[in-house]
């Protein structure tokens, strides 16, 4: 369960632009297509609740002590009607669970659909009155060293499946469920992936579950220090290459797969532009791709290649790596001694990696400067800063 849903949260919204396609492509069918799935909501006397809503991608993307969450139920989201029913209609796009809430009545339902043995329809689900569970994250490790954990992206399984995420809203994550028992996982920039279960008991309104301390991320504790050398390689694409002997020239180290989507349609292209760029005096830049999980059908270079083989055409212009990029060795692996396995390479666990694609940079004598984002123009402008101080 904990790998499926660790993977859940970090492949999270990386397909938007397919989304916003097949929702399009929804628009027009959904008029000519039978639901697959059919919703009843009743309330706990028996009622219909109607304008309760759901979607695709359940997320609490904000939070405000007097107003509560933000919601945002993505795209395909549906209202249940006047008896109470909600229509599906693109089983594509399904992902097994149903989640529905009713935000002014404070009613949701929870249910994961795709293992029923029976196709009822409608399917009856009861809302119960939801509980507000809260979780707050810190950690004393970058505490220890004047960092901040920053903004939790968080999110909760249920019936091993995810049913909730979470985000924007500082280091405190909200989650509204009815009773039962779920998994809550949460993750950030600087910090280690952690998880904790809960039960919520029939009748609860308020649960806060107590402050969690997480781990920091290798990457922020190698700052200003030797960056580990690339190790545990199955294949490379291009001539093989040791840190050890880029002394002298900034180094970039894209940690990206080819399931990525803002890996593939962002991440590489600003690459190829830093090629073109500067002189690789200066730069050196290397890929380590690092698979989506242990059931990940990329074991080779030329697996790798013919999945990437329309994005190449499509989105790169036909364009081809011409840097370095090492094939890492499928693992599953904790980031931490006693952790739990969240990481899938020993690369990914020597420089603290739990989110694609990041962009890991190296000084010239060898150093980590730090992780960058290049589509924010005050990082792009500390790596020119760095390129040009020789």
């Amino acid at each position: 369960m904990r790998r499926c849903l660790i993977l859940l949260m970090l492949m999270c919204l990386l397909n938007v632009t397919q989304l916003a396609l097949a929702d399009e492509i929804q628009k027009e069918v959904v008029a000519e297509s039978q639901p697959f799935l059919t919703v009843q909501l009743l309330d706990e006397t028996g009622k219909p609740v109607a304008g309760a809503q759901t979607g695709m991608v359940v997320m609490v993307n904000g939070y405000d002590r007097r107003q509560g969450a933000k919601w945002t139920f993505g795209h395909f989201e549906e209202k249940s009607d006047a008896e109470g029913i909600i229509r599906l209609h693109n089983k594509d796009k399904y992902r097994g669970m149903f989640y529905a809430r009713h935000a002014e009545r404070g009613l949701v339902a929870v249910k994961r659909t795709d293992l029923l043995d029976e196709s009822q329809s409608p399917l009856v689900l009861t809302m119960l009155p939801e509980c507000h569970v809260s979780w707050t994250i810190r950690s004393s490790q970058l505490e220890q060293i004047g960092k901040r954990a920053g903004a939790i992206r968080g999110f909760c399984g249920a019936e091993n499946m995810t049913c909730l995420w979470c985000s924007q809203t500082g280091s405190t994550l909200h989650f509204y469920l009815p009773p039962g028992k779920y998994t809550l996982v949460a993750a950030g920039e600087t910090i280690c992936p952690i998880e904790k279960t809960i039960e919520i008991e029939v009748g609860r309104t308020i649960h806060d579950v107590e402050v969690a301390d997480a781990p920091a991320l290798n990457w922020v504790l190698l700052e200003g220090k030797p960056a580990p050398e690339i190790v545990d390689i199955q294949e490379w694409k291009n001539e093989p290459v040791k840190l050890s002997q880029l002394k002298g020239k900034v180094v970039l180290l894209e940690f990206w797969g080819w399931w990525c989507g803002p890996c593939v349609v962002h991440g590489i292209p600003e690459l190829f532009r830093l090629r073109e760029e500067f002189s690789q005096d200066d730069l050196a830049i290397i890929g380590v791709h690092v698979s989506h999980g242990m059931d990940d059908e990329v074991d080779s270079i030329r697996e790798m290649d013919e999945k990437l083989s329309q994005v190449r055409e499509k989105v790169w212009k036909g364009q081809q790596i011409d840097f370095p990029v090492a094939l890492t060795r499928n693992r599953k692996l904790a980031f931490t001694p006693g952790g739990d396995s969240f990481a899938f390479s020993r690369m990914s666990v020597a420089y603290g990696i739990n989110q694609f694609p990041t962009l890991i940079v190296i000084d010239r004598q060898g150093n980590v400067f730090g992780n960058l984002t290049l589509s924010k123009k005050e990082d792009r402008e500390k790596l020119k800063q760095l390129i040009e101080s020789k």
